[in-house]
């Protein structure tokens, strides 16, 4: 089996750009040039890792490591469908769908430090800006459930139901609320189910509903002033007021179905993954019109930023380990890169093997995750 990446080295004119963009992500000036990539492949149970150099208008891309998950077999067992890192990149937090549970990786040694069941088809594992807390989501048990963080000893809490199949999460800045999105019944009408589930995270209750966001719910991020909530189903892209629930905006994605989104650290874009159209919608983040689709390769799904928050890193999808082949089969499983300055993929890396399958994506260290965290 041979891993092949190949790199489409774009040239940009405009110097100035450049230093119009010094300031994005969580670095600023001192952003590094130099970071890691990790893709969890679902086809074969690893952690798949890569080290990004980036420069004007180009990003080179070499494979520097994998993490097993679990024993090679006939089917993949865990299929690591998100990762997430925790504070100061030190531990990545892998959700198995087929595991039915978390894995914790220590990321410098790049081994498993352990495994905790959390319930049928653990989709997302989040944890807090200060590492305390991982919320589970369990798409088959219809819950939340956390797992509370001592050092490299890790227990389960809490556990809250939820509206059937939540999927995504993320934290408030200050730790005491977290968002969760529910996809709904799966018979439900596209445009009647789905919403944004808020939880206090301290008192462990539900404290607000907002729906409907669309059947099979995807992710849910906040504006960087926490002022909106924005969230992403197959069908639209919801724009919600965070202190009162109230929808305000309603998106149809450029074509069918739209899934993970981010916003860009300078606070100009959000980034939209449309599956079935193979693109990226780059809707205005103030005025939450669609500016540009751009073409990025076959079955677009999750994103993260490179550190300095020019790069939008994307990951794509390959043997629908966990969906529908006729929705999610890609025939390029890896990752694209996108620069958000030319709007133009800079790179693509395909991912070894025929069974591999790529959701989720995540860079270390992150420039989003630096962005989420100076807020504070």
């Amino acid at each position: 089996m041979h891993s092949w990446v190949w790199g489409v080295v774009l040239a940009v004119a405009a110097a100035a750009l450049v230093t119009a963009c010094a300031g994005l992500g969580g670095y600023g000036v001192g952003a590094p040039k130099s970071y890691e990539v990790w893709i969890p492949d679902q086809g074969y149970d690893k952690v798949i890792i890569y080290t990004a150099t980036e420069g004007d208008g180009e990003v080179r891309i070499s494979k520097s490591g994998e993490i097993i998950l679990a024993p090679p077999g006939p089917q993949p067992t865990v299929a690591p469908h998100i990762l997430l890192f925790g504070p100061g990149y030190k531990r990545a937090y892998v959700a198995g769908v087929r595991a039915g549970g978390m894995f914790v990786v220590d990321a410098e040694q790049r081994k498993v430090v352990t495994r905790i069941p959390t319930g049928r088809t653990a989709h997302a594992a989040t944890p807090s800006w200060d590492g305390s807390r991982i919320w589970v989501a369990n798409v088959g048990d219809n819950n939340l459930v956390e797992v509370v963080a001592q050092g490299d000893t890790y227990t389960k809490g809490r556990t809250i139901p939820t509206d059937p199949r939540p999927s995504c999460a993320f934290w408030s800045r200050d730790d005491s609320t977290f968002w969760v999105v529910t996809g709904g019944p799966a018979n439900a009408p596209p445009d009647q189910a789905g919403t944004v589930t808020v939880v206090d995270a301290k008192g462990g209750h539900v404290t607000k509903v907002i729906q409907p966001i669309g059947r099979d719910g995807c992710a849910v991020v906040p504006s960087y002033d926490e002022r909106w909530l924005y969230a992403s189903s197959p069908t639209q892209f919801t724009v919600a007021d965070a202190k009162t629930g109230q929808i305000v905006r309603k998106i149809q994605p450029s074509g069918k179905d739209g899934h993970g989104f981010m916003p860009t650290p300078d606070g100009k874009y959000i980034l939209l993954a449309v599956r079935q159209g193979d693109s990226v919608d780059v809707l205005d983040a103030r005025t939450h019109e669609r500016l540009r689709t751009v073409p990025v390769g076959s079955r677009p799904d999750l994103f993260d930023l490179s550190p300095s928050g020019r790069y939008a890193f994307v990951s794509r999808r390959g043997k629908p380990v966990t969906g529908d082949p006729h929705v999610v089969a890609g025939s390029e499983s890896g990752f694209a890169v996108l620069d958000t300055q030319t709007w133009r993929v800079v790179a693509k890396v395909r991912a070894e093997g025929e069974n591999s399958d790529i959701h989720g994506i995540a860079t270390r260290p992150s420039g989003f995750w630096n962005w989420m965290r100076a807020r504070r």
